[in-house]
């Protein structure tokens, strides 16, 4: 398995408006994504962090040339107080309850 994360340090006045573009934008174009295991938003204002799990890595970038982030940052042109930072990773352990 691959993920990726990008963290957002988003305006936090327009917090609200910056994560539902997150929402619309980057979740509903992935819901459609062929090997996603799962997508996260995690929020903790004015912080947003998006955890994206794929079966291989070739699925993240096939995922990233669709061009949903570069939408994604035309939209949050003006709420962000940072640059989006993006961070790979590979996973190393897991446990969850019931598998």
């Amino acid at each position: 398995m691959y993920t990726a994360t990008m963290r957002y340090s988003f305006k936090p006045e327009v917090f609200e408006v910056a994560c539902g573009f997150w929402r619309n934008l980057v979740l509903e174009e992935a819901k459609k994504a062929p090997g996603l295991v799962r997508m996260q938003f995690l929020v903790a204002k004015p912080t947003a962090l998006a955890i994206g799990t794929w079966e291989d890595k070739s699925y993240a970038e096939a995922f990233m040339r669709t061009g949903v982030f570069k939408r994604l940052l035309e939209h949050l042109v003006g709420l962000t107080a940072a640059e989006p930072k993006s961070e790979l990773w590979e996973l190393d352990s897991f446990w969850q309850s019931g598998s």
